[in-house]
């Protein structure tokens, strides 16, 4: 009799073998078909490999179990920004595990986010991530759009296709623009330090300009990898003018798009979304101009009508004021009329009064004056030399002078003595004087 098994007797055969096969873990590159998280915490995908033109070339059941999936999808959806989901490409660490009731399958124990990500992606995140811990990765979005951005400071390598494309569709707007190149290296080793360079020496002008326009056509993703610079982004997310970002394709998209003011896909995006600005500025400003228009003929007319109003109010109002002024100027006429003759007579009364006061006032002032006159002639007339001489005093002359004393007098000095009736000369000697 031939040697068989029950169907849980084979499976369990089976899964001892696959145990003993496949003892550790393995890192799988796979894609998620399903992924459908249960409410007793597990999560079970389906995962599967596609060759080439998408066909189907590989298919296994995978489950997370609740211990695992918590902290796993939390760390995964914190890496990436997102959560697990169907159509990402992981690289997982699995177990193998076959199941007498349920098959085989892979026990997933942890997922790479860097696989998924790509070294690209995951380095814009950790840059992006340190801008918004240093508190400037919404800077230069959050400064006011100009109105007319009209004086640009555009950053482009001088003979780049894209810098020409730019400078072409700029042109054809039909608008004004003032576009100053500060040329620059945009790719290579060098393009950091040289974009770093042309932002600042448009500091230095900065009140020249509306807008930094950086513009570079697009590449492959090393050759963008300056736009990816911590140390770039962050003199772009700081500056003080609004940046305008055209460097690539959409699926280019770098962290120069993420912090500039405005990211467009290319240097001709870029010089379209300035020709959009200015032409809806331009329907503004039409659209403000007609209602203003409206605005001031309806004024003007109104205006007119009570310009007219008024004219008849201040017409009348003139009349009446007119009318009452001149009657005050009359009545005022007669009241100064009537003063001017009472103060002209009542004038004449007082100086007639004055002058009657002054003529009694000054000839007893004249007496008066006489009087003293007389009494200091007498005074004068009582002390003058001609009486002295004649009560029998003399004076005694030298020379011209009176004398009052005989010391220092020279000997031989002549002196003139006058008396009341005659005058002795004299002169001086040792022991006495001498006539002459």
């Amino acid at each position: 009799m031939r040697h068989s098994y029950g169907l849980y007797e084979f499976n369990a055969l089976i899964r001892d073998r696959l145990e003993d096969a496949f003892p550790e873990t393995y890192w799988v590159r796979a894609e998620i078909a399903e992924c459908k998280p249960n409410s007793s915490g597990h999560c079970y995908l389906e995962l599967i490999e596609k060759g080439s033109g998408d066909r189907l070339t590989a298919r296994m059941r995978a489950v997370i179990w609740a211990n695992v999936w918590f902290p796993l999808s939390l760390q995964f959806e914190e890496a990436t920004g997102s959560a697990l989901a169907v159509g990402q490409k992981i690289l997982a660490e699995v177990s193998v595990s076959f199941h007498e009731l349920y098959g085989l399958s892979l026990t997933i124990t942890d997922i790479d986010p860097e696989y998924t990500l790509g070294e690209w992606a995951l380095r814009r995140r950790e840059i992006l991530r340190r801008l918004e811990e240093d508190g400037v990765l919404e800077m230069n979005r959050q400064l006011p759009t100009p109105l007319l951005p009209q004086r640009l400071a555009v950053i482009s390598s001088e003979k780049a296709a894209g810098y020409e494309d730019f400078v072409h569709q700029l042109s054809s707007g039909g608008y004004a623009f003032y576009a100053k190149l500060f040329p620059a290296i945009v790719q290579g080793n060098q393009a950091e330090a040289s974009i770093l360079e042309a932002l600042d020496r448009i500091l230095e002008h900065r009140a020249m300009f509306d807008m930094v326009v950086l513009i570079r056509g697009g590449g492959a993703s090393a050759d963008l990898s300056c736009f990816d610079s911590y140390d770039l982004c962050s003199a772009l997310a700081q500056f003080p003018l609004p940046v305008l970002v055209g460097v690539g394709h959409e699926r280019d998209k770098s962290v120069a798009d993420a912090v500039a003011h405005v990211s467009v896909k290319t240097p001709t995006a870029a010089a379209a979304w300035l020709i959009d600005r200015m032409a809806v500025r331009q329907e503004a400003l039409e659209t403000c101009t007609a209602r203003l228009e409206t605005l001031l003929r309806e004024a003007h007319r109104q205006l007119d009508r009570q310009w007219q109003q008024a004219a008849e109010r201040c017409r009348r109002a003139t009349d009446v004021f007119c009318q009452g002024q001149r009657l005050k100027l009359q009545a005022s006429q007669l009241r100064l009329q009537q003063k001017t003759e009472a103060w002209i007579a009542d004038g004449g009364r007082r100086l007639e009064t004055i002058r009657e006061t002054l003529r009694r006032q000054s000839g007893q002032r004249l007496l008066q004056a006489q009087h003293r006159l007389d009494l200091i002639e007498k005074d004068i007339e009582a002390v003058s030399p001609r009486r002295q001489l004649e009560r029998g005093y003399s004076m005694t002359l030298c020379q011209g002078r009176l004398l009052r004393s005989a010391k220092g007098l020279p000997k031989g000095s002549v002196l003139e003595t006058r008396l009341a009736d005659g005058i002795l000369v004299s002169k001086t000697v040792e022991n006495g004087e001498e006539d002459i």
